[in-house]
């Protein structure tokens, strides 16, 4: 005779969920409001105006401030909030030539390691980019722009180069989209985006790689263009 527990179906036990405390959820969308522009560099945060469209009570919102700053991402002001940091021109040329050469080192290595199922999420956000460019659409383009470059750093396969690269992108990310305000420089940008693309899928990697470290070069060197402009102004 079976007991009631020797007859009851042997379910796996379920690992239990995990769930991000809430001010991780705060961080999180804050620096995508930030990299995306919603909030643009040196404007102040707006706690009360966040919480309110959150849906979020202010401690877990300071948190995500305090955190934020100590990222590099705000800047905290003494008695008066914060504001998302805006780097100096000598900052936003220093960050981005040692941006240029991970991303150069990153894609030399990311060509050699690509199996096909990399190239079609490659050639996905390539044809994201491509559409989003014809039909203006910034946002989406930049969005694309920013994942096929965090996907080269992570083919790289190397966890030093993914962090120290993380670090410095999060610091000078929120200050790219301006470059895009420009036609001129959009173009551009789509058109250096395009012959790294294709160096990348002909397997040339000493080519891509150049071309990466140019195309880095010239968008830091556009936003040191605008922030020297900021800076006179």
């Amino acid at each position: 005779m079976t007991s009631e527990a020797d007859a009851a179906p042997n379910v796996p036990s379920r690992p239990a969920i995990r769930r991000e405390p809430l001010h991780a959820q705060v961080v999180e969308k804050l620096r995508q409001m930030i990299f995306r522009g919603d909030i643009a560099a040196g404007e102040r945060i707006n706690e009360l105006r966040l919480v309110v469209a959150l849906g979020v009570s202010r401690t877990p919102m300071r948190e995500a401030v305090k955190l934020l700053a100590a990222e590099g991402l705000l800047e905290l002001l003494p008695g008066r909030g914060a504001r998302v940091r805006r780097l100096s021109p000598e900052q936003v040329r220093d960050h981005f030539e040692v941006i240029a050469a991970l991303e150069r080192h990153a894609v030399e290595i990311a060509v050699g390691k690509m199996t096909p199922k990399d190239r079609r999420e490659l050639e996905k956000l390539h044809d994201l980019m491509k559409s989003a460019f014809a039909s203006g659409d910034r946002r989406t383009y930049f969005a694309a722009n920013q994942k096929a470059h965090a996907l080269f750093v992570r083919l790289a396969g190397s966890l030093v180069l993914q962090e120290t690269h993380d670090t410095l992108a999060k610091r000078a990310r929120h200050d790219r989209p301006v470059t895009l305000a420009s036609p001129q420089r959009w173009g551009e940008s789509m058109a250096e985006h395009q012959a790294l693309f294709e160096a990348v899928y002909a397997g040339e990697a000493e080519r891509a790689g150049g071309l990466m470290l140019l195309h880095v070069r010239r968008t830091g060197a556009a936003l040191v263009e605008i922030a020297l402009r900021v800076a006179d102004g």
